[in-house]
C-alpha cells in the first residue's frame, strides 16, 4: 500500500518544547508532572521509562521534587497553589496557550466579559477561564452561545487554540450578532489549522485516512471527525490496531497524526501501512 504523511503530522511545538523541559530535567533526577505532560499515553510512557511520571497529588512530593505544568497550561490560581508548595516549578506552557492567557486577562482587566469557545472541563480552557478574572464563560456550540443572557459590559471572544476554525468563525459571527461589539481574537494555533488544512489535501489524493494519536486528545478528535467526513477513516493510538484485511480494498491511504503524538507512532504506523 501506497502511504502519503502529513507535512504537519507529528508533536507540535509546545508539545515537542514540554517534553524536551521535562527530560532536562529529569537529567539531574526524577521529575513529576501536574496531570499528563501531553495528551498521548504512549509517550507519558515513554517519559516515565526516563524518570518523568505524572504526580498524583502534587502536595505529597517529597521537598525539593521537580514539578512542570503540562503544555496545557494552568490556572493563576494552581499556579500559585503549587508556588506555595516547597518544590522547583518548571513551566512547560505551550507557547501558543500562553498567549492566550495574556490576552484573556488583559481584557479582562479592561472591564470585558471574556467568552472562550472549547470543549467544558477540558484541562486548556480550565487554565483558560481562570485568566478571565471571573469574568468568563465557556461555550461549546451554537446554541450555548445563543443561551446565554444579556451583557452591560463588552465582550471579547477567544477559542481553545485546538478548535476547528470554520467552527469558530461561526461562533464568531453568532457572537457579534448577540453582542455587536464584541472583540473576536484568532486565538486558533497554526499547528491545528495546519493539520486540519492537510486533511483535505490527503483525502483528494488518497481513498482512506489513518489518524494517529490518543482517544483522549480533542485535537486528535477534530482530525478524525474532519477526516471522516471525506474519506473512510481509522483512528488508532498505536500501529498494533491496525488490520490488513480493513485496507484490503484501498490502494493508497493518508496518514497523519494529532499535535500530541510522537514521531515513533506515526513512523512504525507508516511501515506496517507500507507492508500492507
Amino acid at each position: 500500500m501506497n502511504v502519503r504523511v502529513a507535512e504537519s503530522a507529528g508533536v507540535c511545538r509546545g508539545g515537542r518544547n514540554a517534553v524536551a523541559r521535562a527530560r532536562e530535567c529529569a537529567q539531574t533526577g526524577c521529575v513529576f508532572t501536574d496531570g499528563p505532560l501531553i495528551h498521548n499515553r504512549q509517550m507519558m510512557a515513554l517519559l516515565a521509562q526516563g524518570g518523568v511520571a505524572e504526580a498524583g497529588a502534587p502536595e505529597t512530593l517529597p521537598p525539593g521534587s521537580t514539578l512542570v505544568v503540562r503544555a496545557h497550561g494552568i490556572a493563576p490560581g494552581r499556579r500559585a497553589f503549587l508556588q506555595s508548595l516547597p518544590l522547583a516549578l518548571v513551566d512547560a506552557t505551550c507557547p501558543d496557550v500562553a498567549r492566550i492567557q495574556s490576552q484573556i486577562r488583559a481584557h479582562a482587566r479592561r472591564g470585558m466579559d471574556i467568552l472562550i469557545y472549547g470543549d467544558h472541563g477540558h484541562a486548556e480552557v480550565e487554565g483558560l477561564l481562570g485568566f478571565a478574572e471571573g469574568r468568563g464563560r465557556v461555550v461549546d456550540s451554537l446554541a450555548e452561545l445563543e443561551a446565554l443572557p444579556e451583557s452591560d459590559r463588552p465582550v471579547c471572544l477567544v477559542a481553545q487554540s485546538t478548535q476547528f476554525p470554520f467552527a469558530y468563525a461561526e461562533i464568531a459571527a453568532a457572537a457579534r450578532r448577540r453582542f455587536p461589539d464584541a472583540r473576536v481574537l484568532d486565538t486558533v494555533c497554526d499547528a491545528t489549522k495546519n493539520r486540519q488544512r492537510e486533511i483535505g489535501r490527503l483525502a483528494e489524493t488518497c481513498d482512506v485516512l489513518v489518524v494517529v494519536g490518543g482517544h483522549h486528545s480533542a485535537n486528535t478528535l477534530r482530525l478524525v471527525e474532519l477526516a471522516r467526513a471525506s474519506r473512510p477513516t481509522f483512528h488508532i493510538e498505536t500501529a498494533a490496531e491496525l488490520r490488513r484485511a480493513d485496507f484490503a480494498p484501498f490502494h493508497c491511504a493518508g496518514l497523519t497524526g494529532g499535535a500530541s503524538t510522537p514521531d515513533f507512532a506515526l513512523d512504525e504506523t507508516r511501515r506496517t501501512l507500507e507492508a500492507f
